[in-house]
């Protein structure tokens, strides 16, 4: 998608609509508090002052003309039901609703939201995650698998990927290792040696993952 309507200028909106802007997509922001209006960069295409949840001013302002609408305003949940239902009503491709809770997140199911969010309860998964396993630097689930990144255990230098067997031990792909300079090497040659400092990124099922990152110090 190459436009977005942001709507909510919370630390996530505002940080959601810097980067997509930083990504050369087109970018409207909108929000009822003019202090965090004025406050965007120039980056992005349009900034409405205006209260969202009402359908005059989503209508002045062309949101329908965006193909993917946020609604990121999540304090008051009514309004974020409120403003979901409107996006959808008003015909736009894909609306994002952020929810606060469980309950929360099934209305949003419920009113037909194409896609939630859940930041804080995303965010804190993910550091408990990254927390508990002390080999792990970085951590990612994608479509019923996750994305580790693992430092290579003192059992892993100067041996390389035939001699660790890998997919074989665990059941996982190794996708790309970073050397201890920060060089990126995606789709490594099986004959590539470990070295200290090496970090390892690889894909699995979440029970091969876990029985990986157990085995290795993690």
């Amino acid at each position: 998608m190459k436009s977005f309507c942001i709507i909510g200028l919370g630390k996530f909106g505002t940080a959601l609509a810097q980067t997509l802007a930083a990504e050369g997509k087109q970018v409207m922001v909108i929000d009822i508090d003019a202090d965090k209006v004025n406050a965007i960069p120039d980056m992005v295409t349009n900034a409405v002052i205006g209260d969202p949840t009402n359908e005059a001013v989503l209508r002045s302002c062309g949101a329908s003309d965006y193909e993917c609408a946020v609604v990121c305003m999540a304090k008051n949940i009514n309004d974020n039901i409120l403003l979901c239902i409107m996006l959808k009503e008003l015909g736009i491709k894909k609306v994002v609703g952020r929810a606060i809770n469980d309950g929360h997140e099934r209305v949003l199911k419920r009113i037909g939201a194409d896609a939630i969010v859940f930041p804080e309860k995303d965010m804190g998964e993910k550091i408990g995650y990254l927390l508990s396993r002390d080999n792990v630097t970085e951590f990612i689930e994608f479509h019923g698998y996750q994305i580790v990144e693992v430092c290579a255990p003192e059992g892993w230098i100067g041996k390389n990927l035939i001699d660790l067997a890998l997919r074989k031990k665990y059941n996982v792909n190794i996708i790309a290792i970073t050397d201890a300079d920060g060089k990126v090497n995606v789709s490594p040659l099986p004959t590539r040696t470990f070295s200290w400092g090496d970090r390892v990124s690889v894909i699995g099922a979440e029970k091969d993952i876990e029985k990986l990152t157990r085995q290795v110090g993690a």
